[in-house]
């Protein structure tokens, strides 16, 4: 049951508990509202990082396609093995920007944002 003062000193006491109250209150939220800027700050953050490795990683994998298709007979067996293994890197890299991703707000597509 609630507690119900039934006396001035009593309402007094009550009054002072609940600003007491309201004060921890604020402080909780003003750690979380600056916790929650840190945090969104951080998303932002890793999220142009992955956009601008997704976009290095494209325009490495076309230079690799580029070179095995115009020097295939020149180059040498250490030389195609690189490509190999960067290649399979690409593609590692790429499915852990997915993993990661999963744990970054999605943003908005046209319609979710009328």
């Amino acid at each position: 049951m609630l507690f119900s003062p039934t006396n001035i000193s009593e309402c007094v006491r009550e009054w002072d508990d609940l600003e007491k109250g309201y004060q921890q209150m604020q402080d909780t939220h003003r750690l979380y509202k600056q916790k929650l800027e840190e945090v969104t700050k951080l998303q932002n953050s890793c999220s142009a990082a992955i956009a601008r490795q997704r976009k290095k990683l494209k325009e490495l994998a076309l230079s690799l396609k580029a070179c095995k298709e115009n020097q295939e007979s020149r180059l040498s067996p250490k030389e195609k093995d690189s490509i190999a293994e960067i290649e399979e890197s690409i593609k590692d890299k790429t499915n852990a920007f997915f993993e990661m991703e999963a744990f970054l707000p999605k943003k908005n597509g046209y319609n979710s944002s009328i």
